[in-house]
């Protein structure tokens, strides 16, 4: 009896599989490591945000007269404090900087710097603000992040900045 079309080709399905199933193992390690990177970084862009609103309202507290509200920290170490608790314990306070910038180019009034994020002109970064009045600049720099696809791993450093006017 001559062996049948179906019998010769038995076991060429798992053997299809078994190639396939690395490249398909890569590409849904890497997407999902991707969002995960991703969504860290809608959490740092979030936690930026948020601690420039803040600083400028605690600022604004600071330059009427009230009592101190900072307590015994200084105004750029509460506003960096803020940004550790909004993004969730994804980055440190050395990874966050802080600026109470006034004019054009900004002279810094105020600020906490991270080592890894001022520039050389003291401000946390260049934002290209015309605008003479004040302004909170806080900047975050998180390096460590990665996607990973199992055979690959591409390192990622996630930046976030934001601007908030200070108002009197």
């Amino acid at each position: 009896m001559a062996p049948t079309t179906h019998s010769r080709e038995r076991g060429s399905a798992l053997v299809e599989f078994a190639l396939i199933l690395p490249l398909i193992l890569m590409l849904a390690f890497g997407i999902v490591t991707s969002a995960i990177t991703y969504n860290h970084k809608i959490d740092l862009t979030h936690a930026a945000r948020e601690g420039a609103r803040y600083g400028a309202t605690l600022a604004q507290l600071q330059c009427s007269g009230s009592p101190n509200p900072c307590g015994t920290k200084t105004w750029a170490q509460v506003v960096q404090a803020v940004v550790v608790e909004r993004a969730f314990g994804d980055v440190t306070a050395a990874d966050v900087c802080v600026s109470l910038v006034s004019g054009n180019p900004g002279g810094v009034i105020a600020s906490g710097f991270a080592v890894n994020s001022p520039n050389a002109n003291g401000s946390c970064y260049s934002d290209g603000n015309e605008d003479p009045g004040k302004r909170v600049q806080v900047a975050i720099r998180k390096a460590g992040d990665s996607i990973n696809g199992i055979l690959f791993k591409i390192p990622v450093t996630l930046t976030s900045q934001a601007t908030a006017k200070f108002e009197q």
